[in-house]
């Protein structure tokens, strides 16, 4: 058995808060990435894990750079044109986000795994 996540009853209300404010987007990404936690992915990886039928080129334009200016994730400028996106795992409710989805989220770990290795098979 897993030894239980350092976290207290105050953390746990505070990040349910966050994720109640946060838009429909925003909370598909915050927890892909948590799922998949301490891979970073593209914009266009992020799309297919979350479902979004739009361009990645659109996430960025205004969801990412919000989560970005707001520390919960990590956008790392590779090329001009790619970023490599990671949850902030220094930001202390995603950190307990990431502990959460580590220990009970392996349906959606492997769910975001098949996807990701789906794309680099077709790359």
């Amino acid at each position: 058995m897993m030894p239980m996540p350092d976290m207290n009853t105050r953390d746990v209300y505070q990040l349910l808060l966050a994720f109640s404010s946060y838009s429909e987007i925003k909370r598909k990404i915050i927890l892909c990435l948590a799922h998949i936690y301490p891979q970073a992915v593209s914009g266009t990886q992020l799309s297919r894990m979350i479902g979004y039928s739009g361009k990645a080129r659109t996430l960025y334009r205004g969801v990412l750079d919000r989560l970005k200016n707001d520390n919960i994730i990590l956008l790392d400028k590779l090329t001009p044109k790619l970023y490599a996106i990671r949850i902030n795992h220094n930001h202390r409710l995603m950190k307990l986000l990431i502990e959460l989805s580590q220990m009970y989220g392996s349906d959606l770990k492997e769910k975001f795994s098949k996807i990701l290795e789906q794309e680099s098979q077709n790359g």
